[in-house]
């Protein structure tokens, strides 16, 4: 009966400190989530610039380079931080040759991703326009948007891009939704945006995008 009592006791005690990791783990997710955040778009800027030493480009990247490009709202001739760029890594170059404009209406396939966390390593997704594993354009259905409706991390983006191109980019908390939480959404304060884009039609000013 003692022996019993004791194994009792020991396997409520081990069932207590389980829960307790568990707790810990989940309310940690986001702990130092600004210092997390920014350490991680510096090591993105880190990656970049090995291929910027390379001479490569917005004009000239290729698959799986990377790039980065300044925010349409700061003055290209100063000099900026790191958390002033857009960072992107190209998944595919497209066929188009044009590029949105800024009143531009676009049709794009996207997935938002947060930074990779022990619960998530490949960043929680907390937004798509597409359920499929990977991104597919022949069968994803795309999101319409208008390029000045969208965050600033974004809207430089897509200002760069050709129809076809999907591209990787990560988005500094400050370009994206920066200290406060977006509204109606669990996006956490301080965020790094991480986005896969396909950039798939634009309609100019005045102009409608094709029924889907």
């Amino acid at each position: 009966m003692k022996r019993f009592i004791a194994l009792s006791i020991l396997w409520v005690a081990a069932l207590t400190v389980l829960c307790s990791c568990s707790e810990t783990k989940e309310t940690s997710e986001y702990s130092n989530w600004e210092e997390r955040n920014s350490d991680y778009i510096e090591s993105i800027a880190q990656q970049c610039a090995q291929f910027r030493s390379q001479g490569v480009t917005v004009d000239n990247a290729q698959e799986n380079q990377m790039f980065r490009l300044l925010s349409y709202k700061l003055d290209p001739s100063q000099e900026w931080e790191n958390s002033s760029y857009v960072y992107c890594q190209v998944i595919k170059n497209g066929n188009g040759t044009d590029t949105p404009f800024f009143t531009d209406s676009v049709y794009v396939n996207y997935r938002l991703r947060l930074i990779p966390t022990d619960n998530y390593p490949e960043g929680q997704v907390m937004d798509q326009s597409y359920k499929t594993a990977k991104l597919d354009p022949d069968i994803n259905i795309p999101a319409a948007f208008q390029v000045s409706s969208c965050v600033k991390g974004v809207s430089t983006a897509l200002m760069y891009m050709n129809c076809g191109d999907i591209w990787r980019i990560y988005i500094p908390q400050g370009l994206g939704y920066g200290s406060s939480p977006k509204t109606g959404s669990s996006i956490p304060e301080y965020s790094t945006l991480i986005f896969d884009l396909n950039l798939v039609e634009i309609a100019r000013t005045g102009q409608e995008l094709s029924p889907r």
